[in-house]
C-alpha cells in the first residue's frame, strides 16, 4: 500500500482528474455543511434551556462564526475556481477549523453543565472536524496529510495547557489520533479509489474513441449515428456524380508480381485515391477488386459537384504517373464520370457500408470501359457540366445494358 498518491504522469490528466473528482465530491461536501449547519442551529435553540446566559452568548458567537465559514464553503464548492485550485482546500479548513476550535472552547467552558470533561469535549469536536475533513479534502491527500499534522499538535498543545491527568491525557491524545489515522486512511482511500475509477474511464474513452474512429473511417458520421439508434439507413439522392476509375490491365499484371509487391502496388494507389478525393471534397464509396469507387454530391462529399469530380480524376491520373515512374509499372486507369439519381443506404448486418445502387452507378461503370487508358469518359449530363472545364472529344458508343449512347472523351496522359 502505497502511503502517498500517486498523480497522473500528465499535468493535463491529473487536472482533469481533480476537476472531476471535485466535482463528484462537491454534493457530499455540500450535504455534510447543511447537516452540521442543521445541528448547530438546533443546539442554538437547547443551549438557553441549560446553558447559562454567558454560555449561551459564548456559544452562540462561536457557532455563528463557524456557519459563516461552512457557508463560504458552501458557495465555494460551487465555484469553477474550487475545480480548478485544489490548494484552496488548505486554506479553507484552517479556517473551518479555527471555527471548531472556537465552538470548542466555547463547550469546554460549560463542563460544568454538560458534565463532559473540556478534554472529553475537545476530542468530540476534533473528531468530528477530521471526518468532515476526510470528505473536504477532494483530491488533496497530501494538504491534508499536512493539515492533519498541524490539527494534530494544535490540538497536544491545548491538552497540555489543561488542568488534566497525565493518563488521561495520553489516552485523549491517542485516541484523537486514531480517529485522525481512520480519515486520513479513509481520504486516502477514496482517492485511491476514484483515481483507479478515472483511469479505467479515461480507456474506455480512449478505446471508444478509436471505435468511433475506425466507425467513421468506414461510415459516415451521420450514417453511424443513424445505425447506432436503430434507424434503418435509406437515402435518396436525385443528383449525386458517380466516379469510377478502374486500372488498365491490371489481370495480367497480378500474375507477374508477388502477391506482397501486388497488394503494395494498390496500397499506393487507393492511398492516393483517398487522398485526392479528400482533397477535391468526394466521398470513398468502396474499393472493387482493382477499381475505385467515389462519388460527388452525396453522403460525406462535402457539397462537392461534377467539376469537383473532373478534378478528383484530372488529378488521380497524375498521381497515378508519379505511381508508375517510381515503380518502373506500366500503369493507366480508365475513369467514368456520370450525373444522375441514385439511392443509397445500408443493408446487412456484418461489414456494414454504406453503399449505392441506381442505374447512375451501371452508367459510370460502363463508361469507365470506354475511357481511353489514362483518360475520362463522361455522359451526357457530365459533359454539360464540365465542358467550359476540359475540352472532349464526342463519341457514340454501345454500353453493355444500356443501349447506344453519346459519350464524351478526354485523355490527360500517355
Amino acid at each position: 500500500m502505497k502511503p502517498i498518491q500517486q498523480p497522473f504522469a500528465e499535468p493535463e490528466t491529473e487536472r482533469a482528474f481533480l476537476r472531476a473528482e471535485r466535482a463528484e465530491r462537491g454534493q457530499a461536501i455540500r450535504a455534510l455543511i447543511l447537516i452540521a449547519a442543521a445541528t448547530l442551529l438546533s443546539y442554538l435553540v437547547l443551549n438557553p434551556l441549560h446553558f447559562p446566559r454567558e454560555g449561551v452568548a459564548a456559544y452562540t458567537a462561536a457557532a455563528g462564526m463557524l456557519i459563516l465559514v461552512l457557508a463560504g464553503f458552501f458557495l465555494l464548492s460551487r465555484t469553477q475556481a474550487y475545480l480548478d485550485r485544489p490548494r484552496v482546500d488548505l486554506p479553507v479548513f484552517v479556517l473551518v477549523a479555527a471555527g471548531m476550535m472556537g465552538l470548542t472552547l466555547a463547550l469546554a467552558s460549560q463542563s460544568a453543565v454538560t458534565r463532559f470533561p473540556p478534554h472529553v469535549m475537545g476530542l468530540v469536536q476534533m473528531g468530528i472536524l477530521v471526518v468532515f475533513a476526510s470528505v473536504g479534502f477532494a483530491g488533496t491527500f497530501r494538504l491534508f496529510v499536512l493539515w492533519s499534522a498541524g490539527i494534530l499538535g494544535v490540538f497536544a498543545a491545548w491538552l497540555a495547557s489543561l488542568d488534566v491527568a497525565a493518563i488521561a491525557m495520553v489516552y485523549t491524545l491517542t485516541n484523537f489520533s486514531t480517529f485522525a489515522i481512520f480519515a486520513l486512511y479513509f481520504n486516502w482511500d477514496t482517492e485511491r479509489r476514484a483515481r483507479k475509477v478515472f483511469a479505467a474511464r479515461q480507456a474506455l474513452e480512449a478505446e471508444r474513441a478509436k471505435t468511433e474512429a475506425l466507425l467513421y473511417n468506414v461510415l459516415p458520421q451521420e450514417v453511424a449515428a443513424r445505425l447506432r439508434s436503430g434507424e434503418s439507413v435509406a437515402d435518396a439522392f436525385s443528383d449525386v456524380t458517380v466516379v469510377f476509375v478502374d486500372l488498365v490491365g491490371f489481370s495480367s499484371l497480378a500474375k507477374r508480381l508477388a502477391p506482397s509487391h501486388l497488394v503494395e502496388l494498390l496500397n499506393r494507389f487507393f492511398s492516393a485515391a483517398d487522398e485526392t478525393a479528400e482533397r477535391h471534397g468526394l466521398a470513398k464509396v468502396k474499393t472493387i477488386g482493382d477499381a475505385y469507387l467515389a462519388v460527388a454530391g452525396a453522403m460525406g462529399s462535402r457539397e462537392a459537384d461534377c467539376a469537383c469530380a473532373l478534378a478528383f480524376a484530372r488529378d488521380l491520373l497524375g498521381r497515378l504517373g508519379e505511381i508508375a515512374r517510381d515503380t518502373g509499372m506500366d500503369l493507366k486507369a480508365r475513369i467514368g464520370i456520370h450525373t444522375g439519381p441514385v439511392v443509397g443506404g445500408v443493408i446487412g448486418s456484418t461489414r456494414l457500408a454504406y453503399d449505392y445502387w441506381g442505374d447512375t452507378m451501371n452508367v459510370a461503370s460502363r463508361l469507365q470501359g470506354a475511357a481511353p487508358p489514362n483518360g475520362v469518359a463522361v455522359s451526357e449530363a457530365a459533359y454539360f457540366r464540365t465542358r467550359s472545364e476540359q475540352a472532349y472529344e464526342a463519341q457514340r458508343v454501345l454500353l453493355k445494358g444500356i443501349g447506344e449512347v453519346d459519350i464524351y472523351v478526354s485523355r490527360f496522359g500517355d
